[in-house]
């Protein structure tokens, strides 16, 4: 399916598995009403990407598998985010009922705030109507679609798992034992823990370091769409940068396919769990 409200849906008319596929922070689209208000320069909004994960699921697109990609910069709207959770201060007259989380309050936020290292992004408040206009066409479609999907492979497969794919920041220099891969599923609220773990074991199998939750769980969308009492499952992954992109973090190296390869493969893991296995329902 073509681009439409800044994201693109593949393979959604005939819902073959039931995986579904989310890149919720991969988009390289700067808006206008963006550009015109940076204090930063532009380049620097580059370390909100979660740089060329659209690339890392480009072998499970073409396998087949539901995929929804983001295509606008987290700066301008963040899809991981609750719609409520805006930092008051940055916009014109206030934001009744903010959420006030703490990423909000650390400046990650539905609409990031400020850069560790570089200082606040935006030169002047943005406008109420601005916010309800991104949130409006972008970041609410978004969600409805997710939803509208999940439902669907819910009534056609029994199950669901959705599946939010990101990159992460090397979690320590060169040469240190850090998680390369990191699975989130909120400490089980968000998915059955059968699925992070299946997952978990094949990549210690494959030679990568893998650690669960810590220190992603996932956010606003395992949140909102994780709900083990109808069958829908929410993980997210994590992929350390340094697994495809070159030494500056800024475009992709030859290990690309290859790291696009492996997350298909354990796409394919989770659909073959799912069509073998009945899960006890999470209790309360």
């Amino acid at each position: 399916m073509p681009a439409q409200n800044g994201f693109s849906a593949f393979n959604c008319d005939d819902l073959q598995f039931p995986v579904l596929l989310s890149v919720p922070h991969a988009g390289r689209i700067y808006p206008l009403d963006l550009t015109g208000n940076l204090r930063l320069d532009p380049a620097q909004l580059v370390r909100l990407e979660d740089r060329y994960a659209d690339r890392l699921a480009a072998t499970a697109i073409k396998a087949g598998l539901p995929t929804l990609v983001a295509h606008y910069a987290r700066a301008w709207i963040d899809l991981n985010r609750d719609s409520r959770d805006v930092d008051p201060a940055m916009v014109e007259g206030g934001f009744a009922n903010s959420l006030g989380s703490a990423k909000m309050r650390g400046g990650l936020g539905l609409i990031p705030r400020r850069l560790m290292q570089y200082g606040d992004i935006w030169k002047r408040q943005l406008r109420r109507e601005d916010i309800d206009h991104r949130i409006g066409s972008y970041h609410a479609p978004y969600h409805d679609l997710l939803e509208q999907l999940l439902s669907q492979i819910v009534a056609r497969h029994g199950v669901a798992i959705l599946v939010d794919l990101h990159s992460m920041p090397p979690l320590g220099a060169e040469g240190e034992m850090q998680p390369q891969i990191v699975i989130g599923d909120r400490f089980g609220q968000s998915a059955a823990s059968v699925y992070s773990e299946l997952l978990a074991a094949r990549l210690n199998h494959l030679g990568v370091r893998v650690a669960l939750n810590h220190p992603y769980p996932g956010d606003y969308i395992l949140r909102r769409h994780g709900a083990q009492k109808r069958n829908i499952h929410a993980l997210q992954i994590e992929v350390d940068r340094r697994l495809y992109l070159d030494a500056d973090l800024r475009e992709p190296s030859a290990d690309i396919g290859d790291v696009a390869a492996m997350i298909a493969e354990l796409l394919f893991l989770l659909i073959e769990q799912a069509r073998g296995a009945s899960l006890p329902v999470a209790a309360e």
